[in-house]
């Protein structure tokens, strides 16, 4: 086994390397270029930002929408992604009237704020030999389906919804304590939050199940590149330790 999760933080990139039962490796980067060999390397690595936008009309990415009314009341933590023009901007303001212009839509603040991320992902997925080696989750989603088919609870960044997550992934990663201790113990919580050490790790939890993967929308949606736009995650009935 040889899988990733990927959350961006305050410093740049949190990443989670889970290589077999006992054994993990786990880095933050400035830039997500630096993983380029990490993911190449990889199994499969998912990551928490969108892959995959839209360059005209209205309609949102199918996965999105798909996404919130799975989540019901964490549906907002599915942010609007922008569309593609919008990586070439240089200020919020210019980003939200050129959104607004191509699909109706005025941008939020907490979609700019990941707009330079999404763009480091855009570059380096246009430019990796095996691009389906990166593929795009939302920790929420994938959180949601480890438990059933039921949102989380709580708050990811309040205790008790940190608690209720950290619980859940135990079941699938028993060493997990270590994990998030060493975590904890390597980077300071202004630049590495406590919920983006378990977003990471969620998304590395659901590539090892590589094979029970299914995504939203069913039915493959490309932009015009070619990327296919989908958010990951893993289906079974039974899960283990129930």
């Amino acid at each position: 086994m040889n899988v990733v999760g990927i959350d961006g933080c305050r410093r740049g990139w949190f990443f989670a390397q889970l290589l077999d039962s006992a054994r993990f490796r786990l880095g933050v980067v400035e830039h997500l270029q630096a993983l380029r060999n990490t993911i190449t390397a990889s199994d499969l690595t998912l990551i928490d930002i969108p892959i995959g936008l839209k360059s005209f009309g209205e309609e949102e990415r199918k996965c999105d929408r798909d996404a919130r009314r799975l989540l019901g009341p964490r549906a907002s933590s599915v942010f609007p992604v922008p569309c593609r023009q919008v990586l070439e901007c240089m200020s919020y303001q210019e980003g939200s009237a050129v959104n607004h212009s191509v699909t109706g839509r005025r941008l939020s603040r907490q979609s700019w704020g990941i707009v330079a991320k999404i763009a480091e992902a855009d570059r380096l997925i246009r430019e990796l030999p095996e691009p389906g080696k990166l593929r795009e989750m939302h920790p929420e989603v994938c959180f949601c389906t480890l438990n059933n088919g039921r949102p989380m609870a709580h708050n990811k960044k309040k205790p008790p919804g940190q608690s209720e997550r950290f619980a859940l992934l135990k079941r699938h990663l028993p060493h997990i304590q270590t994990i998030v201790g060493e975590a904890r113990h390597s980077w300071r919580k202004k630049d590495l939050a406590d919920d983006d050490i378990l977003d990471a790790l969620v998304g590395a939890v659901s590539a090892s199940y590589a094979e029970r993967l299914v995504s939203l929308p069913t039915m493959t949606e490309k932009d015009e590149l070619g990327l296919i736009m989908e958010i990951v995650f893993i289906y079974c009935k039974i899960w283990p330790n129930d």
